[in-house]
């Protein structure tokens, strides 16, 4: 099994955001875990060209949870690949699908009502923009412990959201965090504290990665780690 990172890049006004989906891959599978935001298919095919697939190879996409730089793409990818078999955990499928309302947007609309002028304009054009996000199918639900396939484990990692996933790949040690943690200036970060719906659930995750004792750390935000992991862990919690 190997585990390539693509880098994803959305422009936001003139800051440039970087995401670091997964591909995971043998002989039978290719995997990708989340899909970045909206319309980043043709960065998402490119990354794949690079490492000699294209959308066409995907097997599966596992989602780590429903936010809307996580989702974005998926919707387009399925429709390019009706083979695709998305999965998620049993608890973000309902806001991955539709059927439960965003609760990022539910978090939104209730932080607008705090905010004054610009800072108000800004925010319900950030809520306009998560009401456009395509909702999409999940083909397949897991939970803690299950196996996407052989040696490539799902980690239950709540606190980000309330069914948030991780991915950890008995075969080298490797840790795929989603948003469980994030990776900046050389340090292991809370993914966006302030966006983060359950702190207290978010840290007990951070001890479960420990436990786990990773030799290889991949963050959405933040890009791959492979040293001092332990210690860097540890100073979060």
């Amino acid at each position: 099994m190997k585990i390539k990172t693509i880098k994803l890049v959305q422009k936001v006004g003139s800051q440039e955001i970087c995401m670091y989906p997964c591909v995971i891959y043998d002989e039978n599978y290719l995997i990708l875990y989340d899909t970045g935001s909206p319309n980043q298919i043709n960065q998402i095919e490119k990354e794949l060209n690079k490492i000699g697939f294209s959308i066409e190879n995907i097997t599966h996409v596992v989602i780590s949870h429903q936010d809307h730089d996580h989702i974005g793409s998926l919707k387009q990818l399925k429709l390019i690949n009706q083979n695709i078999i998305v999965i998620a955990s049993d608890i973000e499928a309902p806001y991955i699908d539709g059927t439960k309302e965003s609760l990022r947007l539910i978090q939104a609309k209730e932080y607008n009502k705090n905010l004054k002028d610009e800072a108000l304009v800004f925010g319900m054009n950030f809520v306009k923009y998560l009401q456009t996000i395509e909702n999409c199918v999940v083909d397949q639900v897991v939970k803690d412990n299950d196996y996407i396939i052989p040696k490539l484990k799902v980690i239950s990692t709540k606190g980000h959201t309330p069914g948030h996933i991780s991915l950890f790949n008995e075969e080298d040690n490797t840790l795929i965090s989603g948003d469980s943690i994030a990776f900046e200036n050389d340090e292991f970060v809370i993914a966006n504290p302030e966006f983060t719906l359950d702190l207290e659930n978010c840290l007990k995750s951070i001890k479960k990665i420990i436990k786990l004792n990773p030799k290889r750390v991949i963050c959405y935000h933040g890009g791959e780690c492979n040293n001092n992991i332990l210690f860097l862990l540890n100073k979060l919690v």
